[in-house]
């Protein structure tokens, strides 16, 4: 037992350090004032410049894979800090109705490229699942359950993390130009950029009231991953056991992710208020961080030149999703609050 502890050490201590030095980086004032960007993505960047610049020693490799496959479990069960009941209800029915419509169509429409472009097993629903979600953690959430290859997990995070910056930049351009109301841009913003990072880059600069509108039906996806990872455990299952020996494991309650019901235990347990306000923050907080230290596990397991061999199809897939997801939320946003462009953005 120790000496597992042990071989573990030199590897996590590195993929901790690169944790840290991307929850700085995304902290510093220049970086959040004009291109916020969470830790998470951060990590695997300088995760993979890490492997493709520095050569790895084996001694690290252990505590890497401990990393990516345990401590990103804990992680993700983490997410439930960030949510409570009181989130959900606050967006109410037509809020609830947007966010579902919006994730079932965005897997639909994964499901149609995925016979149009011949895309792979895995690599739709990744995307699928970081672009209707929560950009890069549900990713990586995902792959707990799917056992992708590396560079599709990480060819998933860039894409999902790349086209939500642009919304970012691109959703208040289009919200002044066409004069979108408030609630409208609130509820797109909210339903369709992928990232809460982004999210709040989106509309902080509209109105105080797009910005809590949009966090709370952004926060309200988050809590969809729990039935999510779930939808896609019983699919995984439908394969038979083939599709459960191609992941090496052997029985249901091997294979069942856990950690999701952690997360759906935190959630429960954050809306009967039982954390205080400081100890939420440090928690949340906290959980970025070992997010960011499996990120960077998976960015030091990953090779640029793997990435490359995902193919155009990908990255086509890619895109497609994000104007789907962009369109349709619009749409969505439209018919549920609000049939015109009577009250202009104001701030």
């Amino acid at each position: 037992m120790r000496s597992d502890a042990f071989s573990i050490l030199p590897g996590l201590m590195l993929c901790g350090i690169l944790a840290l030095s991307a929850q700085l980086v995304s902290e510093s004032p220049l970086l959040k004032g004009h291109f916020p960007v969470g830790a998470v993505m951060l990590a695997i960047i300088l995760g993979t410049g890490f492997r493709h610049f520095i050569p790895i020693s084996p001694r690290m490799e252990p505590g890497i894979r401990f990393a990516f496959r345990r401590i990103l479990r804990i992680g993700v069960a983490g997410l439930g800090f960030g949510l409570t009941y009181a989130d959900i209800r606050e967006v109410g029915f037509r809020g609830i109705l947007l966010d579902t419509i919006l994730i079932a169509g965005t897997y639909l429409f994964s499901v149609a490229l995925r016979k149009w472009l011949r895309l792979g097993e895995n690599l739709p629903w990744l995307l699928a699942t970081g672009t209707a979600i929560c950009g890069a953690s549900a990713v990586v959430a995902a792959n707990s359950v799917l056992k992708a290859k590396e560079e599709e997990v990480a060819f998933s995070v860039a894409t999902v993390t790349l086209f939500g910056t642009l919304s970012m930049f691109l959703y208040p351009v289009i919200a002044r130009f066409l004069g979108i109301p408030i609630p409208i841009y609130g509820a797109w913003a909210g339903s369709s950029i992928h990232e809460v990072a982004q999210v709040i880059g989106a509309t902080m600069n509209i109105s105080p009231q797009a910005l809590d509108f949009a966090t709370i039906l952004k926060l309200t996806r988050v809590a969809f991953l729990l039935p999510v990872l779930v939808m896609l455990e019983i699919l995984l299952l439908r394969h038979g056991t083939e599709a459960i020996s191609r992941t090496g494991l052997s029985n249901r309650k091997e294979h069942f992710p856990w950690f999701v019901v952690g997360f759906g235990a935190i959630v429960v347990l954050n809306s009967l208020r039982l954390f205080p306000s400081t100890l939420l923050a440090v928690l949340q907080k906290g959980d970025t961080w070992l997010l960011a230290v499996s990120m960077a596990a998976l960015g030091l397991e990953t090779h640029l030149g793997r990435i490359l061999t995902v193919g155009p199809s990908a990255v086509k897939a890619g895109f497609w999703l994000w104007i789907f997801v962009s369109v349709w939320g619009f749409v969505l946003s439209l018919a549920l609050f609000g049939h015109s462009f009577h009250l202009p953005l104001t701030g």
